[in-house]
């Protein structure tokens, strides 16, 4: 039999998970349950602070703070139970509608929405920008000679020589400064050749780097690409041969459907099938969770007296009745999503037997324990208007093989499959 989920199944069970995750958080009944359980904490927390400041109280005021510690401690506690109830009673809603829950979506899954289109990131580089230009070379400004000025009034008739000696030593300076500066301005379009020359291999480095990125970007987009390509064309497949009711096709057609079928937390389930196109036959094995993996509590509660939480357990027969209520939903759940999703009209009937897998008390060994066991035809199952029937009585109206215990394991004795 068909059993681990391929790709395509695997994709829409993950997917169906996060939905599940979405509209589960977003429901009424679960906000407030979170909101409880995080009051629960917050209480706790300020207790915990309380006890903190009890402890280093001076004896005058540790009477009071102990006081308030343990008043705090009590508010802590009420509050968990609060939010242990809330989720407790969240999980057994759960998993009392099963049925009800696959009542309200279709299971058909088009196939052409599981067609994937590439997703490429945005191209990143840190050589995108062109390097700036660097600053402009220039020559520095041509000295000019400015001579003394000459001596005026009584001073120009006696500072002459002084004012000759002083032009020649400014013309002296002027004439060290200019050729100072001819050297310098000789050396400018060098400078500029060296500086452009640089900028210029900085720059083609840059370019040749960010062409390597680039590159690198495109084989890593042409991966994705072919990936995606492979992925669709092998989806094509899968379409062409569902069409005409190719055997792995329709067994791949119905991975996908019971991946799509999600269930609440505590209840996982194992399913393995296989198509006889000759027959028009699903033949469904479906692994239940164990009786333990259900919830047992009913509620819990608090007592001040021992500061104590404490479950109150469900009977021994609501324990029974929950469990044999939930194969009953999950069986009737299977068929219809089979039919409901088998638009081509590739499942005429349905050999379906449900068990639990475990350890046999007697040997020690693994062992599947069958509990129901069903052949059905599909037009005697789409006259059914499941919103309002029975689990158990419309497993008798199909002539289902039912174990009298399931929460006990009791066994059935398996039928021959169906044929015609």
């Amino acid at each position: 039999m068909a059993k681990r989920r391929g790709f395509f199944a695997e994709l829409q069970h993950q997917a169906a998970v996060a939905e599940r995750d979405r509209q589960r958080a977003n429901a009424a009944a679960v906000r407030e349950m979170q909101k409880q359980q995080r009051e629960a904490e917050q209480a706790q927390a300020k207790a915990q602070r309380a006890r903190v400041a009890a402890s280093r109280a001076n004896d005058k005021e540790r009477a009071a703070a102990e006081r308030e510690a343990k008043k705090l401690h009590t508010e802590a506690q009420v509050a968990q139970v609060e939010a242990l109830n809330a989720a407790l009673e969240s999980t057994l809603a759960d998993v009392d509608s099963v049925l009800e829950w696959t009542l309200g979506v279709d299971d058909h899954v088009d196939l052409e929405e599981l067609r994937r289109v590439a997703e490429h990131p945005e191209f990143k580089s840190k050589h995108l920008a062109p390097l700036a230009s660097p600053a402009p070379v220039y020559a520095p400004p041509e000295p000019t000679f400015v001579e003394p000025a000459a001596p005026t009034g009584v001073g120009a008739m006696f500072g002459k020589k002084k004012h000759a000696q002083a032009v020649e030593v400014a013309r002296q300076e002027f004439t060290r400064a200019h050729a100072m500066w001819q050297t310098e301005a000789a050396a400018v379009p060098m400078r500029q050749l060296e500086q452009a020359t640089k900028h210029q291999a900085a720059e083609t480095e840059r370019q040749a780097k960010l062409a390597a990125d680039e590159a690198t970007y495109a084989a890593q987009s042409q991966e994705r690409q072919s990936k995606v390509d492979i992925e669709n064309a092998q989806l094509d497949a899968i379409i062409a041969a569902l069409a005409v009711g190719e055997k792995e096709a329709v067994e791949e057609y119905f991975s996908i459907v019971f991946g799509n079928s999600v269930y609440p937390d505590p209840i996982n389930l194992d399913i393995e099938h296989s198509y006889n196109p000759v027959e028009k036959e699903l033949e469904v094995a479906v692994g239940l969770p164990k009786p333990e993996d259900i919830p047992t509590a009913r509620a819990y509660k608090y007592t001040k007296a021992r500061d104590e939480i404490s479950e109150t357990a469900q009977t021994a027969k609501e324990q029974r009745d929950r469990y044999a209520a939930l194969v009953h939903a999950v069986v009737l759940r299977t068929l219809h999503e089979v039919w409901e999703s088998d638009r081509l009209g590739h499942v005429d009937t349905i050999a379906l037997t449900a068990g639990v897998e475990h350890i046999d008390p007697a040997t020690g060994r693994p062992t599947t324990t069958p509990l129901v066991a069903v052949a059905a035809h599909r037009g005697d199952f789409e006259s059914i208007d499941l919103a309002h029937v029975t689990p158990v009585e419309t497993l008798k109206h199909l002539k289902a093989v039912v174990s009298k215990n399931p929460h006990a394991l009791t066994p059935i004795d398996l039928p021959d499959g169906v044929r015609g």
